[in-house]
């Protein structure tokens, strides 16, 4: 197996918390690589309370009704559930333009709020989710994404109690949506195998790391 696109492995703990990292550095004016909840809440902004015609406007035209009319969390979740779909008769395109412009238009303090509300919804989107995101022109670097989401997808793991049957049916869908960009799960896979690898007789089940461990080989 390929080790180039790791460090040491002391460093391994560090990568697992960039994509945490990433929502701090918006705030010294890189776009946020942000997503929005799919854990099943229904989003407050609705189509129903949004202008007539609101979708025929550009994506920062949207963006900017909606930083003039509610608080940055809900910008947020505005942003994330327009992209991924989930506000009926209203959709973005360009997740980047709409973080520049958030960024560019935003206090420090705005900003902030902003970050924090997207990471918090992004610790819960499923692995196909958060491709969906990254294809829409998230911030994420398009080399350290699919690496950074594996070494931090054992800590999601945890963090939801999935089983190795969740754990396989999210790895599925998300090699499904990254389609045709198969270096971007083979990135994802090292990382994942190299966390597991890392945390072998401390605290991932054992279901999990038997299920996966080989995962790299497939």
């Amino acid at each position: 197996m390929d080790y180039s696109y790791f460090t040491l492995s002391e460093n391994i703990k560090m990568k697992k918390s960039i994509m945490k990292f990433k929502a701090t550095v918006i705030c010294a004016g890189i776009a946020l690589a942000t997503v929005l909840s799919g854990c099943g809440k229904k989003s407050e902004e609705t189509d129903s309370s949004l202008p007539a015609g609101f979708n025929k406007k550009s994506d920062t035209e949207k963006v900017a009704y909606m930083m003039r009319t509610a608080t940055p969390d809900s910008v947020a979740r505005f942003v994330m559930n327009a992209s991924l779909g989930k506000i009926k008769g209203v959709q973005l395109d360009s997740l980047a333009m709409v973080e520049l412009y958030i960024v560019s238009n935003y206090d420090s303090q705005k900003q902030l709020q902003y970050a924090e509300e997207s990471v918090r919804l992004q610790d819960q989107l499923s692995l196909a989710q958060r491709m969906q995101l990254f294809k829409k022109g998230s911030a994420d670097d398009p080399i350290g994404f699919g690496l950074d989401l594996g070494l931090g997808y054992l800590s999601i793991i945890r963090e939801k109690n999935l089983s190795a049957k969740d754990v396989e049916k999210e790895i599925k869908e998300f090699k499904k949506e990254c389609k045709e960009d198969t270096a971007t799960y083979r990135r994802f896979v090292i990382g994942f195998t190299e966390a597991l690898r890392q945390d072998k007789d401390k605290d991932v089940k054992k279901e999990i790391y038997d299920r996966f461990i080989n995962l790299d080989k497939n």
